[in-house]
């Protein structure tokens, strides 16, 4: 047992691995530590407590992997910690990995990430037989590959690589990585962006007079909960104040607000998406899908890809499926298609909008429909703190991936 990857918390250890050994862990712990705590898996221990593992880990991972120009099928958990410890040392030869020095840890013991990052470099060293640099752009983009990396309207990081891969042709290859854990689950999501504030998608597509009478409508809202929750007068309140009354609210108490009738945020959202369907579906999945994105590559010096690795650690085997890998010419490709047809947008069928009497979810759902057929679902919700912009999520269907075939 002295090799198995455990974390620690202060609500007790989570063993990383080693599963097939459940019954001889506890019967240890059970003669020489009978009040710890065990559980087994990869996430944190207990609420608030232990080290997530974090998305940027699995991005690292593939870097590594592809520095050492890994291609493997399914493998077995001992040769699969030889892996990760042969892949650690390729961490600090991967530019940008020093602003994360923690994640080398979360290598260890971490065969869910290991199996699609395999995926993933099966995929890329396919695409770049002769990696000579790796960069992880996470925390900026390095001098190297700045350029390749400029402004597109109002969008930051417009290129959307996590990895770039440089070949021993001179061409950088970038890579958006997603992941998921078999070819037939849903796919991740395409996007996690805020809908309004600075880095909000809608300011370039929509204007900022439809931005303004969102963000008016979205204060107006907040400032019915505040008297609603607290029964106090907004007026004279600055925002520090307010955003400290929204703060202390319960996730499931906002909820209830969210859902309630007098949610003119989320009606507003509604109204203003609904009038500008034509105009926003366009300019969404151009954005989604990073069309613009050939601009860049005419330059002959960079290659743009969106890849989801696929596989997972299961009975002790960490199983590789084939990743799915998209370049920019095959993107336009469909995406040509699908903007021939007739693109419409509407509520998602079977949904109700949050304030809707019965809705479960305090959400806004939308659909976007190529013809007949439904290509892409969309979701406007609160993720994290309520004092920030909701998000956009948004998932290709499976009508929408048998377009790309």
């Amino acid at each position: 047992l002295d090799d198995i990857p455990i974390a620690g918390g202060p609500t007790g250890i989570k063993i990383r691995s080693a599963q097939d050994k459940d019954a001889e862990i506890r019967s240890w712990a059970k003669e020489n530590a009978p009040d710890l705590k065990i559980s087994f898996g990869q996430g944190s221990i207990g609420k608030g407590g232990g080290v997530k593992i974090s998305e940027s880990t699995q991005e690292l991972m593939v870097a590594a992997l592809v520095l050492n120009k890994v291609k493997s099928g399914n493998i077995d958990e001992v040769s699969a910690i030889k892996m990760i410890e042969e892949a650690k040392t390729k961490f600090n030869n991967i530019e940008g990995a020093s602003g994360r020095p923690d994640l080398i840890d979360q290598f260890t013991g971490n065969f869910n990430d290991l199996a699609t990052a395999i995926s993933s470099s099966n995929a890329i060293l396919k695409v770049v037989s002769n990696p000579v640099k790796a960069y992880w752009t996470g925390k900026g983009w390095g001098p190297d590959i700045k350029k390749y990396n400029p402004p597109v309207g109002g969008v930051r990081d417009y290129n959307s690589s996590d990895i770039v891969v440089k070949g021993g042709d001179g061409i950088f290859y970038g890579f958006s990585l997603k992941k998921k854990s078999k070819s037939k689950d849903v796919d991740p999501t395409l996007i996690n962006k805020p809908i309004t504030g600075n880095v909000g998608i809608l300011k370039d597509i929509l204007g900022a007079n439809e931005v303004a009478s969102i963000e008016k409508s979205k204060e107006l809202f907040f400032d019915y909960v505040i008297y609603k929750h607290t029964k106090k007068s907004v007026k004279g309140m600055d925002v520090k104040e307010k955003n400290k009354i929204i703060s202390t609210i319960s996730q499931k108490q906002m909820g209830v607000y969210l859902k309630d009738r007098k949610n003119t945020f989320f009606r507003r959202v509604d109204q203003v998406l609904s009038k500008n369907a034509e105009d926003f579906v366009k300019a969404f999945i151009e954005l989604l899908f990073r069309t613009k994105m050939k601009n860049i590559e005419d330059g002959g010096e960079f290659k743009f890809y969106l890849l989801t690795g696929i596989g997972r650690f299961i009975g002790g085997i960490v199983e590789v499926e084939k990743a799915e890998n998209k370049d920019v010419p095959q993107t336009i490709e469909a995406l040509t298609k699908i903007f021939n047809s007739k693109l419409t947008m509407t509520k998602t069928p079977g949904k109700l909008n949050a304030w809707e009497k019965g809705s479960n979810a305090a959400k806004v759902f939308f659909s976007i429909f190529s013809d007949t057929a439904r290509i892409i679902d969309l979701e406007i919700r609160y993720k994290g703190s309520y004092t920030a912009n909701p998000q956009f999520q948004a998932v290709a269907t499976a009508d929408f991936k048998a377009i790309f075939k």
